[in-house]
């Protein structure tokens, strides 16, 4: 017997970061070995010359069909009784091949006067052909099929646990020796917003005599909102001791982590990154020039950068040196001791622009995005105005001249971002902003949930430089009443 989830065996499927809008597919499997159910049906004699008062029927899985005289009413579920032998033969072809039963259970054809049935899987069908015809005149011919697969007609049950506790069962008929579960609609059920949610899969069949058998248990693994863009890992495997939360590896090779460029403007860096490490995780932050010299260091440490119970995504925000982030062209981000790194390139030149707006967003691996837009902003402001008229007895004592008053003001705020002009392997970070459906932004202080209605990422004059363009409007807007 085979178990398969995510096309890894069992036994290697463990310790992995699934994602709530990826297939993620658990498979039980089993060679079949045996033989296809055969029956013959073969006429002979004349048929078409016996005296008979009721129609001639033959009945196989529960579907009957039945003669008739003339090639007019030969139709559907009904065969012509004529001669030669070959003729009816012909006929109880296509009269079978009309009954959604035998169809389902058999492949039919012709072979001169007999019609051959075979089975579409091995072993017994457990039915036999019953007619009223004659056996001199119909020759019934039935080879029993075999199956020795303990999957063959076995019902396969997957018990899903969140955590220690159970949450449901799945079960679907073998069809072939296999059966395929897509597990992604029930762990998405279970998942959360910035956390992994740890399950176990407990397999087992029901044989069709009615045994029970016990197969497997699979697990333990972890399921996080995510999705798939940028031709991204279909999973994670959290065999090391830290796997970015990212995906940036659409882009031209580069020395670092990420091929897709990443850009700061501010003075900190949202980090995400998955880990089984319950101790406090320092991470190094290394400071270099245009030449790529490196100019200063720093170590942050977050004492919340560390597994803690089910959960293996940590979200740190990096505090930068803002006196060597002056001088930095690009930021390199090393978890504690590792050699690969996250290189961030740095807006420039620092303050030179009135206004910059950073968006952040969970992105396709669960973790923390952002994008800090430094170009142009423009803000728009759509009135809904309900008004009502009061009555007119104070016209002569009322100081105030008025009539139409209102009654509901909402106001709906639309933003327009314009980022900097950046390099063709800087688009890709906005194919994710695209599909996240969680998306925000901080104004003094105050967090914002934002709806995301138009990006654009549009070729400037010069080749390979782009410009990006991001409306949005509040998820709540200032008057909610």
């Amino acid at each position: 017997m085979e178990i398969t989830y995510n096309n890894r065996s069992s036994s290697n499927a463990r310790n992995l970061i699934t994602f709530t809008d990826v297939p993620n597919i658990l498979k039980v499997s089993h060679e079949n070995t045996g033989r296809r159910q055969k029956v013959t049906l073969t006429f002979v004699g004349s048929l078409h010359s016996l005296p008979h008062t009721d129609p001639w029927t033959i009945t196989l899985q529960g579907d009957t069909i039945s003669s008739v005289d003339t090639f007019e009413e030969a139709v559907n579920r009904n065969f012509l009784v004529a001669w030669p032998n070959e003729t009816i033969a012909a006929s109880v072809v296509r009269a079978l091949r009309n009954c959604p039963n035998i169809m389902v259970a058999y492949t039919i054809h012709q072979e001169q006067n007999s019609v051959i049935l075979t089975g579409r899987e091995i072993g017994g069908l457990q039915t036999n052909p019953e007619t009223n015809i004659p056996p001199e005149y119909l020759l019934i011919g039935v080879n029993q099929g075999t199956a020795s697969s303990p999957l063959f007609g076995a019902k396969v049950d997957v018990d899903v646990y969140n955590g220690s506790d159970y949450v449901t069962t799945l079960e679907k008929n073998a069809y072939d020796g296999e059966a395929a579960f897509n597990m992604s609609p029930v762990l998405a059920a279970m998942a959360k917003r910035g956390q992994t949610q740890r399950y176990e899969f407990k397999i087992s069949t029901i044989t069709a005599s009615g045994g029970y058998n016990f197969l497997d248990s699979l697990g333990y693994n972890y399921i996080i909102q995510g999705y798939m863009c940028n031709q991204g890992e279909k999973y994670l495997e959290l065999s090391g001791t830290y796997v970015p939360a990212q995906n940036f590896s659409r882009g031209e090779s580069k020395p670092s982590l990420n091929n897709t460029l990443l850009y700061v403007y501010d003075n900190t860096i949202p980090f995400s990154f998955y880990t089984s490490m319950t101790s406090i995780t320092p991470i190094n932050v290394i400071y270099r020039n245009s030449l790529y010299e490196q100019i200063g260091t720093s170590t942050w440490v977050d004492p919340e950068a560390h597994a803690e119970g089910d959960n293996r995504l940590v979200d740190t925000y990096i505090e930068l040196d803002c006196d060597i982030m002056k001088n930095a062209f690009y930021v390199d981000v090393k978890i504690d001791s590792q050699q690969d790194f996250v290189r961030y390139n740095v807006i420039k030149p620092l303050k030179a622009t009135e206004y910059s707006q950073r968006i952040l967003w969970r992105n396709s691996y669960g973790g923390i995005s952002f994008f800090d837009f430094t170009g142009a902003k423009t803000e728009t402001r759509d009135l809904d105005i309900t008004t009502y008229q009061k009555n007119i007895f104070d016209y002569y004592t009322d100081t105030m001249n008025e009539l139409e008053k209102v009654y509901n003001n909402e106001i709906k705020y639309s933003v327009t971002l314009k980022s900097h002009l950046f390099e063709n392997d800087g688009k890709y970070l906005f194919n994710d902003l695209a599909q996240s459906p969680d998306v925000w932004t901080v104004i003094n202080h105050e967090t914002y949930a934002i709806i995301i209605d138009n990006i654009s990422v549009d070729e400037t004059d010069r080749n390979n430089i782009y410009e990006a363009t991001v409306r949005y409007h509040y998820s709540m807007e200032p008057s909610i009443l």
